[in-house]
């Protein structure tokens, strides 16, 4: 990996995370998660457990669950961009290179690098999960990957699959459906106002905390504990996350 200059470094601009990566460096992304891990549920202690990260991005979770003392963990993502679930007529419309880039990858390699990771990144769809194919984890974390989805029923059914003790799901929250509804299993649907064309933003659905948790267990989950709705910061993105037990 080439070597990282300081701060303001080109390699630490643009990343999906923040993550720590040693010598006071940090990598400058468009989510820093650092101030709400603890809104998340998570245990503090994850010694003798082993991990899966679903969504890994550039390894935030999976490096945290590693901190917590969690071994073995695994992340898994997909390659790129073209293999997410996009629409076809939102598809032509994109740039190639950026269909095909592998950037995430590349971060998370540098960033497992840089902080002595023994983190392990698959390439896979949350789709493609089974006991088969990834073996079964006692801890599964899922984070921002829902609304990107345009089956996360069917993500949720697979997250269960290889899930031995609990999974962790967070996702984005509709504030206003959430004050509405604080106890209706309601979704919205699309962000046609901020689209040009249907599917520009590869976001599809915003939960109630209550359709999260419903959803939960219609996907095997024997209970859930939902945890109190906070905001993603910088850009405070209304945020739900569901401990879900087996």
């Amino acid at each position: 990996m080439p070597p990282i200059s300081g701060p303001d470094d080109p390699l630490l601009a643009a990343w999906y995370q923040t993550i720590d990566l040693g010598e006071g460096l940090a990598s400058r992304g468009y989510f820093d998660h650092r101030g709400v891990m603890d809104r998340y549920g998570l245990p503090d202690s994850l010694a003798g457990l082993s991990a899966l990260d679903v969504g890994t991005a550039e390894g935030f979770w999976a490096f945290e669950m590693e901190r917590r003392g969690a071994g073995p963990v695994t992340a898994v993502d997909i390659p790129s961009l073209a293999h997410a679930d996009v629409l076809a007529g939102a598809r032509e419309r994109m740039d190639p290179a950026v269909l095909a880039d592998t950037g995430l990858a590349r971060r998370f390699a540098l960033a497992k690098e840089r902080r002595g990771s023994a983190a392990e990144r698959l390439e896979m769809s949350v789709y493609e999960l089974s006991p088969e194919r990834v073996g079964t984890f006692d801890v599964s974390f899922c984070g921002d990957l829902l609304l990107h989805l345009q089956n996360p029923m069917g993500a949720l059914l697979a997250i269960r699959s290889v899930t031995r003790r609990l999974a962790v799901v967070e996702t984005v929250r509709e504030h206003e459906l959430e004050e509405a509804h604080p106890d209706r299993p309601v979704m919205q649907f699309g962000v046609l106002d901020a689209e040009e064309h249907p599917g520009q933003n590869i976001t599809y659905w915003k939960f109630t905390t209550r359709a999260l948790c419903d959803m939960l267990r219609y996907a095997g989950f024997s209970r859930v504990e939902p945890q109190e709705p906070f905001s993603l910061p910088p850009h405070d993105l209304p945020a739900t996350a569901v401990v879900a037990y087996v």
